[in-house]
């Protein structure tokens, strides 16, 4: 087991000070990234909600991942069951370049989360299906009918996000 692995799996789903704590540790390793993407799909939750908070983490920051580990993240997918993980990974969609390849896998990998039973999710996923959409336009039909779905949904994190994807596309 590699260190990475053991340190992720100190992560108790709560406390990301470990988790900032584990990129001071880490993320001046050249294979940091790549290794978190391998970790995504982890089978053990702490490990994979740990990596895919720390991708979003770096994704923030401006870090780009190459088309290899976009491609490797994007491949995993179905592996990632974890409710955060998966939101993490929603949360990071916008900031992906996603090969036009897999756009849509991962627009059907989205899809079941747009009615999951936690309201960041069904939030999240609707604003990755957005940005999916915005750079494939055979994805608009799908995700107009996620954003209006979104706009009727009774939970209000859900109805502000799509708010904000409606000013949006006013603004453009």
């Amino acid at each position: 087991m590699n260190r990475l692995e053991d340190a992720l799996k100190s992560y108790d789903g709560k406390a990301t000070a470990t988790l900032s704590e584990i990129r001071a540790a880490f993320g001046g390793r050249q294979t940091f990234l790549s290794e978190l993407v391998r970790l995504a799909a982890h089978d053990d939750t702490r490990v994979s909600d740990g990596a895919t908070w720390l991708i979003k983490d770096l994704l923030d920051d401006g870090v780009r991942l190459t088309p290899s580990q976009t491609e490797d993240l994007l491949g995993r997918l179905d592996a990632i069951s974890s409710w955060q993980a998966q939101l993490h990974i929603c949360q990071s969609v916008g900031r992906m370049e996603t090969p036009a390849h897999l756009t849509d896998a991962c627009a059907d990998w989205l899809t079941p989360l747009l009615q999951s039973d936690r309201p960041f999710l069904r939030a999240w996923s609707m604003d990755a299906l957005q940005h999916l959409a915005s750079r494939s336009r055979k994805l608009a039909g799908r995700a107009e009918a996620a954003l209006a779905a979104a706009e009727q949904d009774p939970a209000a994190s859900v109805r502000a996000r799509a708010r904000n994807w409606r000013k949006r596309a006013k603004r453009r």
